[in-house]
């Protein structure tokens, strides 16, 4: 059923205030039961506890149920305002040997109606006389820096358009990534993938493929990187229909009022750079991500061609005071454009949603970070965006907590 938004009274300020507090006082409750990593390079298990709340307030429903102009997939976003258990997740880190590590991290989704997914497992191996490393399993795909970071504790709480766009905030999939060294500073890494996720969808096998070539000197890094991926099968659930649910809505079977599928492959080319100098608190960094897709939609009222492309990114400006607080200023942009040859080539881009490809998204936010003890991280955030030709305001507060505890 579709959710009914909540409203936005005084008192929920001070509920997530409330939420805050909590947080802190259990951070303060367990400042020494948290230890520092163990050395890496002897075996070794390290255990963590994570929690996080969040207060989202906006004049307009958020996340937009359904960014106007991007052939998305699965249901609309609900409306999230309000304050939230955002997460619970447990990890645990493996160390067999120097060359040898493997990673778990399971998490409880408190928002939205709450599911428990295994968002990480994974078991990497690097032979340092080779300069060569592989990991399999579990993963977020090497598709610039800002994908590689987990949701959690990206220092913007509001993915940036380009990613929300292109992969829903952020991709992970199940395969083998090799890295290999190269000389003056660069790196060459390929991985396959068996995918399931957005842009891509459950098309079995072997389905995803990615690529990138990065240099790490100082004070920059760059990388370029590219994925292909096989979308058969790629489900949306029209704009008509409300709510939302945790699994993709399914292919199988005659086309619907309310259900478009897109049969095709997804080309994802990614640039991303990063300037931090170790002399100057000051950084700066910047990604450009561009997707093309290609195939049919298959609508009840017809199978046209379809071509649809997005670009967009953003640019970071941060400050890190010290080691406790930090601040960050962010701009970004959005294009997007749809190409349909056939039999009600109109009608099915309006039951689509990708009829007002005309828009030219842009975004502004500010971040503020605070460790007021190792274990806590609050964050404060506003963001300006003119999605969907909607001007709004959002503002995140996040409280989290950490704990790690290094076994042997």
């Amino acid at each position: 059923m579709p959710r009914t938004p909540k409203a936005h009274a005084p008192s929920i300020h001070a509920r997530a205030l409330l939420l805050m507090s909590c947080a802190l006082a259990t951070g303060g409750a367990h400042a020494h039961g948290t230890e520092q990593h163990a050395d890496e390079t002897v075996p070794g298990l390290t255990l963590s506890l994570g929690a996080g709340v969040n207060y989202i307030d906006a004049a307009n429903p958020y996340p937009t149920p359904r960014i106007e102009g991007v052939l998305g997939a699965g249901s609309p976003e609900s409306d999230l305002r309000g304050e939230h258990l955002e997460y619970i997740e447990f990890g645990t880190r493996a160390r067999f040997t120097p060359q040898l590590d493997g990673h778990l991290r399971v998490t409880y989704h408190g928002m939205d109606g709450g599911s428990t997914d295994l968002e990480s497992l994974w078991l990497s191996a690097r032979a340092p006389d080779w300069g060569s490393a592989a990991r399999l399993g579990r993963q977020e795909l090497p598709l610039g820096f800002e994908n590689l970071i987990h949701d959690h504790a990206r220092s913007f709480g509001i993915a940036p358009m380009a990613m929300r766009a292109d992969v829903h905030d952020g991709w992970s999939a199940d395969g083998l990534r090799v890295d290999i060294e190269l000389p003056a500073n660069f790196s060459l890494g390929g991985g396959l993938w068996n995918n399931t996720a957005y842009p891509g969808a459950d098309a079995g096998g072997i389905n995803l493929a990615t690529a990138n070539l990065s240099w790490h000197g100082k004070p920059w890094q760059a990388q370029i990187a590219y994925a292909n991926a096989d979308a058969d099968g790629r489900a949306l659930l029209t704009t008509g229909q409300g709510g939302h649910t945790h699994s993709a809505p399914s292919c199988s079977g005659a086309p619907t009022l309310n259900r478009v599928c897109f049969d095709g492959r997804v080309h994802l080319l990614v640039l991303a750079a990063r300037w931090q100098p170790e002399t100057t608190p000051w950084w700066f960094g910047g990604e450009y991500w561009y997707r093309k897709e290609s195939g049919v939609i298959d609508s009840i009222y017809g199978t046209p061609d379809y071509t649809g492309k997005t670009g967009g990114g953003w640019i970071d400006l941060g400050y890190r005071f010290n080691s406790k607080f930090s601040l960050a200023a962010r701009l970004e942009q959005l294009q997007m454009s749809n190409y349909l040859n056939g039999a009600n080539a109109a009608l099915i881009a309006q039951q689509a949603g990708i009829a007002n490809a005309d828009q030219t998204p842009i975004g502004a936010g500010l971040v503020a970070e605070w460790y007021p003890l190792p274990e806590l991280r609050l964050v404060a955030e506003w963001h300006y965006s003119t999605l969907n030709e909607q001007s709004d305001n959002i503002v995140m507060l996040r409280a989290q907590v950490l704990f790690e505890k290094n076994m042997f």
